[in-house]
């Protein structure tokens, strides 16, 4: 895969990071790693991509549901990740953010280009790169303790998945600097409220049944139908999200290439540690 990357991906493979379910036609993709808060490794980026891509090609698939195993949905990215590299030179160092920023454009367009439904049910904790993702979710189930934080700027990273493009959209400018700068919680009830989120739940039992029953519902829609929907709703902001992508790759890079980066992700994680 790379010549850095490449080998500690393959190590932090989690083979069964992933539970994959088919009923009828919806894929349920469950985030299996309870032990550790179903924090993602880098391994598990590639899987999901991968999960993604062949589900998108897939003929027997026309929804696609994901959830999570255990107490919350997932803490986000796994953040024993970046203290996986021994990065003693510039050049080594410039090669892991320039490896690790491809990794995370194929997550970015598997999820961008992802072609059907796509249903998230979440439930307690939803952190790190999983709250934007879900942005560009098709529907968002949460349970009413559920929660979204996005502290990846005050951890010293920058925007992720789009957000910079997706949270003034969706929340407007102030409240978006509010969650992504200030890692500002956002509560199941807020969540419905900006339109994030769209159904609200007692237990996850009642959120995933009534999950179930959407993904009937759209599998019972022609798929040609549905398709083209998606795409024509989507075709229209698909060149500003490509942008802003970008962007945000671009100042990621210069983070993660930077000569102290496992040091300063330690010292702001100390810093929050702090203000609990």
């Amino acid at each position: 895969m790379s010549q850095i990357l490449g080998p500690v991906v393959e190590q932090t493979i989690v083979p069964d990071g992933f539970i994959l379910e088919q009923n009828s036609k919806t894929l349920m993709v469950t985030i299996n790693r309870p032990n550790q808060a179903n924090s993602f490794t880098l391994g598990m980026y590639l899987q999901f991509i991968e999960i993604l891509k062949k589900a998108a090609e897939d003929d027997n698939v026309d929804v696609v549901l994901v959830k999570g195993n255990g107490k919350m949905f997932s803490s986000g990215n796994d953040m024993k990740n970046f203290s996986l590299f021994t990065l003693t030179t510039e050049e080594q160092r410039i090669q892991f953010a320039t490896e690790l920023v491809e990794l995370i454009r194929e997550l970015n367009n598997a999820i961008l280009h992802f072609p059907k439904s796509l249903i998230g049910c979440c439930h307690n904790g939803v952190f790190g790169f999983l709250f934007p993702m879900l942005a560009l979710f098709d529907q968002v189930y949460v349970t009413e303790d559920c929660y979204f934080v996005a502290p990846m700027i005050q951890l010293g990273q920058g925007h992720e998945m789009f957000s910079s493009y997706t949270f003034p959209r969706l929340f407007g400018h102030s409240k978006a600097f509010s969650l992504l700068v200030n890692g500002e919680r956002l509560i199941a009830k807020d969540a419905i409220q900006y339109g994030f989120a769209q159904r609200i739940f007692k237990t996850k039992e009642e959120m995933y049944s009534n999950a179930q029953k959407l993904c009937e519902q759209l599998e019972q829609v022609d798929r040609n139908s549905v398709l083209n929907g998606k795409l024509l709703m989507r075709e229209a902001l698909m060149s500003e999200l490509s942008k802003a992508g970008e962007r945000e790759l671009k100042v990621n890079f210069k983070i993660w290439s930077q000569e102290n980066l496992l040091q300063n992700v330690m010292k702001q994680m100390m810093r929050m540690k702090s203000k609990l």
